[in-house]
């Protein structure tokens, strides 16, 4: 017998387990940095970053994958979404590998994007 299952992607996940913990999430991804094969160019965006990153946050961005933080809050959520990842129009002439797409999602949708 042939099941038929639900189609999830990465967001459904996040909504429900948001309310299932009753919690938020920051989600953030940056394939441009994570294809770059320029050294220079990856040591620049780690440099730029450490500016304002928590150490830690910095060591979960060099791991070149996308990430998920989990946040008891919507506003710790938000706050750090906004405060770690600079919408793209900020980053004035920097290049793409500097741009992290970065969601605050909760049990109802996404609540903030960069």
């Amino acid at each position: 017998m042939i099941e038929v299952f639900d189609s999830l992607d990465i967001f459904d996940l996040l909504y429900e387990s948001a309310e299932k913990n009753n919690c938020s999430y920051v989600y953030f991804t940056n394939k441009a940095l994570d294809n770059c094969q320029d050294q220079e160019v990856i040591d620049a965006v780690y440099a730029y970053y450490e500016e304002f990153l928590p150490e830690d946050m910095l060591l979960i961005i060099k791991t070149n994958r996308d990430n998920i933080i989990r946040f008891i809050s919507d506003d710790a959520a938000m706050l750090n979404a906004i405060s770690w990842f600079p919408k793209k129009e900020n980053l004035g002439d920097l290049s793409d590998e500097y741009y992290f797409k970065c969601y605050a999602v909760d049990h109802q949708g996404i609540i903030y994007q960069n």
